[in-house]
C-alpha cells in the first residue's frame, strides 16, 4: 500500500527547484528525489549527497501537507548537520527555512535521542541534565575519586584510560552501572569509590554520550505510547551518513522508526565502501546498512563531480561494493581545471618507492612534486590544501617492528592533530587556536570557552544552584556581576594575535581571568593548568644531516609543514581526513600487524577484482566466483584515502614490498613510479 506522502514530489516540482537553485540532477539523482517511500543510497565520494539531501529538504518545505507534523533529518556529526542547515539557510526558496522549526527537526543523531527519547524520562526522576560530554566526565570522575582509586585507575589505564569503559547499560529492567576492571563487582575501596563518584555524577546530569542511549532503551521499554507518538510527529525521515553510524544507534532507531513501517517514509544516505570507524570506541559497526552490496541498494549514485576520469579510473579499484565509479566532470569543466596544472596537462599521479634509507625524504619528495606541477598563483591561494595521510599514526614504540605516519616526520604528534587535539594547559590551547588559520574565529571562541569551563572545575567554582558552571550558566553569572563585557574583552585579548605571547602578557591574563572568574586560592591542578610555558617549536628538518636553512620544507605547530612556495602540508590519519576534500593527497604505507598497502596492491594493479563477486571478464559459472577475500578493513581505509584528492594522488612505499610485476602492471594503469 502506498504512503499517503507517496507521489507528492512531481519531476516538474524537481525541474523549479533545480532552475532556482542553479542545480543539475541526472536520471539517478531526478528518482532519488521524486521516490516517496523508504529507500537505502549509496553514494560515492564526491557525488554531492549532502547537496542532494538538501534539494530532497527543499522539495519538501514548499509543499509540506501537514501543521503539527515534521522531516526529521539526523547526522552522525555536527559538521553534517550545520553544512545541511547551511544549505537551507543558502537557499534561493524561501520555503526552505521552514524546515529550521517546528514541526521539523535536523540534528544529530545523538540530539535526537536525547530530545525525544531519553531526557524527559531523565528529567521525570528530577535530574536536570548537566552536561553530556564523555571526556568532561571522565575528568570530573578522576578529579573526586580517592587518591588511592586513582593510582588504581593509574596502574590499570596503562596506555589507555579505562575510565572510557565506564559504562551504563539497561538490563533487567533498570539502568545498571559496569564499574571498569570490576567486572563481576567487589567490595573493595577503590569499586565502591568509583560506583559512588559515577552515581553522584549521574545524579548531577552529567553523562557519557552512551549513556543516553542506555537511558532511551529504558523509556521505549517503560513507555510503549512513546514510539508511535514519535512516529506520528515525523512521518519522514533522513538518515546520513549511514556508514558511521553505529549498531547501537542503529538498532535504537530501527526500534523508533522501522524500515517496514507502511506509516513511515525512512530513507538512508551513505557509502559503506567508506565505514572506516569500525570497532572505534569498541563499538560494532551497523549492519542493515554497511552490510549491503551493490545489488541491495535502491539506488547508488556513482557518478563524482571531485574528480576526472583518470583518477576515478584508479579509485574505483577500491571500491569493496565494485561500485562503477566515474566522473561527472563535462568538458567545459574539465578544461577549467586545467589551468590549476602548472603545464595545462594531466596531473602525473606517483608511486614513491623508498627504502630504510630514503624513507624519511619522501615528503620532501611529495612536496616539490606538487610545487612542480601546481600552477604558482593555485597553490598559494587561501584554500590550497595538500595532505600526507596514513593509516596508523599513534605514537611509535621504539622497541616493536612497526612502521607509523612518525616515521616518516619525526615531528608528527597525531594527539596534536585537529580532529584529536586535546590540550595540557590553557597557554598551549591558546597558542593552538592562534597557529591554526584552518579554524575560524567563532571555533576557536568556542573552544576556548570550554577550556576556561575546565578551568572553573579544576578550581571548583559552582553557579547559584550547585552545579559546575556551563557557557550559559556562566554567562548569565557574569552579566548579573557587571563584567560580562570585560570577559568578552579579555577573551578577545587571548585570540588576538597582535600581541605576543610573553610571560608578562599571560601574567597579565591570569590575573584577569582570576578577577573575573574569582579563582582564589584554587587547588595546584588549576595553578599548573594556567601555568605559563615557553613554546616548543619542532625541529625544522626533514632529514637530520640537513640544515634548516638548505630546506624547502620546515615543521609547524599542529602536523603542519611549510613550504618555500607559500603552500602548507598537514599530516593526518586517515580517519583524521574523512569527509575532506584535498587538491593532493600522499598516502604513506604504514603497519598493523601487516603493511597495509602491499596487502592493496594486487587491486591497484588490476590482477585481483575488488570483492566477493563473480567477475564479469569470466565465463558466467560457480567456479568464476571470486576465491580470495580482500582485507575490508585496509580495503576501505584505501579507498577513503585514494578519494580525497581533486587532482593529485601519490602513495609511497617501500621498495621490499613491490615486484617488477607490480611495476609493470601499475605503469600500465597509469601511475609513473618515482623511486628515490
Amino acid at each position: 500500500m502506498p504512503h499517503l506522502l507517496e507521489g507528492l514530489i512531481t519531476r516538474n516540482d524537481i525541474a523549479n527547484v533545480a532552475a532556482n537553485e542553479q542545480l543539475i540532477f541526472d536520471e539517478d539523482r531526478i528518482s532519488v528525489l521524486e521516490t516517496m517511500s523508504s529507500i537505502d543510497v549509496q553514494a560515492c565520494p564526491g557525488s554531492g549527497k549532502t547537496t542532494l539531501i538538501a534539494a530532497k529538504l527543499i522539495l519538501l518545505a514548499r509543499i509540506w501537507p501537514f501543521q503539527h507534523q515534521g522531516v526529521c533529518v539526523l547526522s552522525h556529526t555536527n559538521v553534517a548537520k550545520d553544512e545541511i542547515i547551511d544549505r537551507l539557510k543558502q537557499s534561493n526558496t524561501i520555503e526552505a527555512q521552514r524546515l529550521l522549526s517546528y514541526p521539523h527537526f535536523i540534528g544529530t543523531i545523538q540530539e535526537f535521542v536525547g530530545r525525544f527519547v531519553a531526557f524527559p524520562l531523565i528529567r521525570a526522576d528530577g535530574i536536570s541534565i548537566n552536561q553530556v560530554d564523555t571526556d568532561i566526565c571522565i575528568h570530573l570522575i578522576y578529579s573526586k575519586l580517592r587518591l588511592g582509586t586513582r593510582a588504581y585507575v593509574d596502574r590499570r589505564s596503562q596506555h589507555s584510560n579505562v575510565l572510557y569503559n565506564f559504562d551504563l547499560c539497561y538490563a533487567d529492567g533498570c539502568i545498571q552501572v559496569n564499574v571498569p576492571t570490576f567486572p563481576n563487582g567487589s567490595t573493595s575501596q577503590s569499586y565502591t569509590d568509583l560506583l559512588s563518584v559515577r552515581n553522584n555524577l549521574i545524579k548531577d546530569g552529567y553523562l557519557f554520550y552512551r549513556d543516553v542511549f542506555s537511558f532511551a532503551l529504558m523509556a521505549l521499554d517503560k513507555n510503549e505510547a512513546l514510539q508511535p507518538v514519535i512516529r506520528e510527529r515525523f512521518p519522514c525521515v533522513f538518515l546520513d551518513e549511514m556508514q558511521d553510524t553505529q549498531k547501537f544507534q542503529d538498532e535504537l532507531l530501527n526500534k523508533i522508526f522501522p524500515l517496514d513501517e507502511p506509516s513511515l517514509i525512512v530513507q538512508r544516505f551513505g557509502d559503506p565502501d567508506q565505514s572506516i570507524f569500525h570497532g572505534m570506541g569498541n563499538e560494532e559497526p551497523n549492519e542493515s546498512f554497511n552490510g549491503k552490496s551493490r545489488d541491495d541498494m535502491d539506488f547508488v549514485i556513482h557518478k563524482s563531480h571531485r574528480f576526472n576520469g583518470v583518477l576515478a579510473d584508479k579509485i574505483k579499484l577500491l571500491s569493496f561494493n565494485e561500485i562503477p565509479l566515474e566522473t561527472e566532470l563535462q568538458e567545459e569543466a574539465l578544461a577549467a581545471r586545467a589551468v590549476v596544472n602548472e603545464t595545462g596537462e594531466n596531473f602525473e599521479h606517483l608511486i614513491i618507492v623508498f627504502n630504510d634509507d630514503t624513507r624519511r625524504d619522501v615528503i620532501k619528495f611529495f612536496a616539490q612534486s606538487v610545487s612542480d606541477q601546481f600552477a604558482m598563483n593555485y597553490k598559494n591561494s587561501k584554500n590550497f590544501t595538500v595532505k600526507v595521510v596514513g593509516a596508523v599514526g599513534n605514537e611509535i614504540d621504539p622497541e616493536a617492528e612497526q612502521l607509523k605516519i612518525g616515521h616518516y616526520w619525526s615531528s608528527y604528534d597525531k594527539s596534536k592533530s585537529k580532529t584529536n587535539y586535546r590540550e595540557t594547559s590553557l597557554i598551549e590551547v591558546v597558542r593552538y587556536c592562534r597557529q591554526s588559520p584552518s579554524i575560524d574565529w567563532a571555533e576557536k571562541y568556542k573552544f576556548l570557552i570550554e577550556c576556561i569551563l575546565k578551568l572553573t572545575r579544576m578550581a571548583g567554582k559552582i553557579d547559584g544552584n550547585g552545579q559546575y558552571f556551563s557557557s550559559s550558566t556562566l554567562r548569565d553569572a557574569l552579566k548579573n556581576k557587571g563584567e560580562w563585557k570585560n570577559y568578552r574583552d579579555c577573551i578577545y585579548m587571548i585570540l588576538n594575535d597582535a600581541d605576543e605571547i610573553d610571560e608578562q602578557f599571560w601574567e597579565d591574563i591570569c590575573r584577569a581571568l582570576s578577577v573575573l572568574l574569582e579563582l582564589d586560592n584554587i587547588p595546584a591542578e588549576a595553578t599548573e593548568y594556567m601555568a605559563f610555558t615557553e613554546e616548543v617549536v619542532a625541529d625544522g628538518v626533514v632529514n637530520e644531516e640537513e640544515n634548516q636553512e638548505e630546506t624547502s620544507i620546515i615543521s609547524l605547530p599542529d602536523n603542519k609543514i611549510n613550504h618555500s612556495d607559500g603552500f602548507q602540508i598537514e599530516l593526518s590519519t586517515i580517519h583524521g581526513v574523512k569527509g575532506e576534500t584535498h587538491d593532493a593527497t600522499l598516502i604513506v604505507e604504514t603497519k598493523n600487524h601487516t603493511f597495509d598497502i602491499e596487502t592493496m596492491l594486487p587491486y591497484l594493479t588490476g590482477e585481483l577484482p575488488s570483492a566477493e563477486h563473480p567477475n564479469p571478464e569470466l565465463p558466467n559459472k560457480p567456479n568464476s566466483v571470486r576465491r580470495f577475500k580482500p582485507n575490508k578493513v585496509f580495503m576501505r581505509q584505501f579507498y577513503v584515502a585514494m578519494s580525497r584528492p581533486r587532482y593529485l594522488l601519490c602513495i609511497a612505499l617501500h621498495s621490499d614490498r613491490i615486484s617488477d610485476t607490480h611495476n609493470r602492471l601499475l605503469l600500465e594503469k597509469g601511475w609513473n613510479i618515482e623511486i628515490i
